[in-house]
């Protein structure tokens, strides 16, 4: 891989579970969840809000806090999750490197069509989409979004995210394999819907050094993350137009791809029409010895 870089660790830094997200797949609860369960605080090193998500600013360990943590004056907590919509670019990985050694990356996803649908939803509600540049007068690039028909704004977001979904996913599969580094996929439905046999099955995978010994306690609170009240937009609602350029777009970018394995028919499951079953397993394993 051109360019690629290797992640070991400077003197000192601290082991991280990393989850990076594509937007849209209760990647928050997902924190929230494995933050619980492991006892570990999650941190954020966005350089700004909206397409900040997408470069990483990550202090560098000085001179003085290694000297603190030899001496144990401040030892940091055992376990750290680092989340943010992040790919694995040649600067995220450098700005990682800086002061973490990584552990493993987890990585929720969700089938596409569901995915656009709760981009739609985000953006009509808050004026502004999860990556947006926040560009006077255009919602994620786009003018005049609350005038468009929930159709359309499916095939705009579509060519606008797709892309960059693609290419968070893939990076972090290279990335991990270079650096022979667990990766794990989360669908959507064991975040939602399996969360205590899910968080059973991630910390079975997890280096025994980040294993909790604590039984996961099963709680909806976390489910409540980023949620709101307001009319939420189904892929039944999509024209069948639309649908089937978003469709063309889709399996052009990841359908050639045969790195994603058994991901892929996952990704593409409710584009089609009418919708392919999927039955998602727990996790996805990539790079593990388990």
């Amino acid at each position: 891989m051109t360019g690629e870089v290797s992640m070991p660790s400077p003197k000192g830094s601290q082991r991280a579970l990393l989850v990076p997200a594509p937007p849209k797949c209760a990647s928050q609860t997902l924190a929230a969840l494995l933050s619980n369960h492991l006892d570990a605080p999650v941190v954020r090193h966005k350089t700004t809000k909206g397409f900040g998500h997408l470069l990483l600013n990550v202090p560098e360990l000085g001179r003085r806090e290694r000297w603190m943590r030899k001496i144990r004056f401040h030892q940091p907590h055992k376990r750290l999750l680092v989340y943010g919509h992040y790919p694995a670019s040649h600067h995220n990985l450098k700005q990682l490197k800086r002061r973490y050694s990584t552990a493993a990356v987890v990585m929720p996803v969700r089938p596409l069509g569901a995915l656009l649908c709760s981009l739609i939803h985000h953006t009509r509600r808050k004026s502004y989409g999860p990556l947006d540049l926040r560009c006077p007068g255009l919602t994620d690039g786009i003018p005049n979004l609350h005038q468009r028909s929930e159709s359309d704004l499916f095939h705009l977001l579509g060519i606008l995210y797709l892309p960059q979904i693609h290419l968070l996913i893939r990076s972090w599969i290279e990335a991990t394999k270079t650096n022979k580094i667990p990766l794990f996929f989360v669908p959507f439905e064991s975040i939602t819907g399996a969360q205590s046999e899910l968080l059973s099955k991630i910390n079975s995978l997890l280096p025994e050094d980040y294993q909790s010994a604590q039984q996961p306690v099963r709680t909806n609170n976390a489910i409540m993350v980023n949620m709101s009240t307001t009319r939420k937009i189904k892929i039944s609602d999509i024209g069948s137009d639309q649908r089937q350029a978003v469709e063309a777009i889709a399996t052009t970018l990841l359908g050639c791809d045969d790195i994603l394995g058994a991901l892929l028919p996952y990704l593409l499951s409710d584009l089609h029409s009418p919708a392919r079953d999927c039955v998602a397993p727990l996790t996805w394993n990539f790079n593990s010895h388990q």
